[in-house]
This record gives structure tokens, sequence and C-alpha cells, in this order.
């Protein structure tokens, strides 16, 4: 009895959850027909077809980049782990996002290919910059998501690694490590 209790209120809990989501995302095309109605009576209808194709397009596409974040994301996250713009040989192989719980508490990886004297460059200029910390050999940070961007990498591939705290920001875990194919880099961000 108890079992069929629990399922009925997980069942409930995700039916108010999805009404709770679809309502909030339709809110720009409630708001663009109404719109839309009062064009209509003013006879410039035309402008209110464009607002309601608009509306619910615009409003997919600020989800789906919500939960699959663009490249620019990565590259913004690259920036904030070597204090660094990402170098312009830079191709995103794998990367994974979980989506910001009610804290904003998130993890992101990406696995990134590099020429190989962009790499080489960057390994030289994070070894000699004291605001980065060199890790000792085989010191790896953990996630979900690092191990989906490493795929067939096996940690031991991370032949050196470097990590970056921001005083004040403890919670924040920033992370890169250098393959032993010297071209991949591996850049995981987790703010607990």
């Amino acid at each position: 009895m108890a079992s069929i209790i629990d399922k009925l209120f997980v069942f409930l809990f995700l039916a108010f959850a999805a009404v709770f989501m679809i309502a909030i995302i339709s809110i720009p095309t409630v708001v663009a027909f109404f719109i839309f109605r009062w064009l209509r009576k003013k006879r410039i209808k035309y402008v209110g077809i464009i607002l309601l194709i608009i509306a619910p397009s615009w409003t997919i596409y600020e989800v789906y980049t919500a939960i699959y974040p663009r490249d620019s994301f990565y590259y913004s996250e690259f920036k904030e782990v070597t204090l660094r713009d990402i170098p312009k040989s830079a191709v995103i192989i794998r990367k994974d996002a979980s989506y910001p719980d009610f804290h904003g508490d998130y993890c992101s990886a990406s696995l990134i290919t590099l020429s190989t004297n962009d790499y080489n460059s960057l390994l030289n200029d994070l070894t000699n910059d004291k605001q980065i910390t060199l890790n000792k050999a085989g010191e790896i940070c953990g996630s979900e998501e690092l191990d989906k961007v490493m795929g067939n990498y096996k940690k031991e591939q991370i032949i050196n690694s470097f990590t970056r705290t921001i005083s004040g920001e403890e919670d924040h875990y920033l992370y890169i490590g250098f393959l032993d194919d010297k071209k991949t880099i591996v850049i995981s961000v987790c703010v607990t």
C-alpha cells in the first residue's frame, strides 16, 4: 500500500512540475497571442502573425540552449579556468554540462583539441603562471560530466593537470588536464 502511495505522490509531483514548466515556457506565446488579437482589431494582423511565429521560436531556442549550451559557453569556461582566450586552433570534440540546480550548482566539461604549438604554448604558460596550481601526478577532479567527455580516453592519459582557485569562491573547482597525445585538453568546471 505504501509503495502505491509513493508512486502516486511521485507521479503527481512530476505532473505538477511538468504543468508548471509548460506554463512558464508558454508565457511569451500567450502574450504574443493577445498582442496579435489586439493588432488584428487594428487591422495590422501581419505584425501579429510574425509575433506569433517569433515568440514560440525564441522560447524553444532559449530552452534548448539552456539545456544544451553552445560552444561559446565552453569557450568562456576555458577562459575562466586558464585566464586566457581560447586559441584559434581549438575545436571542441565533446562537451557536457549539468543543468544548474536551485542554488546555481552545476558541472561542465569539454574535450578540446588544439594544434601542437598551441598545446605546448598553453602548457608552458600555465606551468609558469602563479595563479594556477600544478597538480600532483594522478590528481584528477571527478564528475559525471568529465567521465562522459573523456569517452574512450582514460584518466591515466592526463599527463599534466592544473587547478585554479578563486578567493572568496571556494565552491568553484576549475580544472584543466593535458592528455598524452600532445593535442587534447580537458576542461572541467564544478560549482558546488
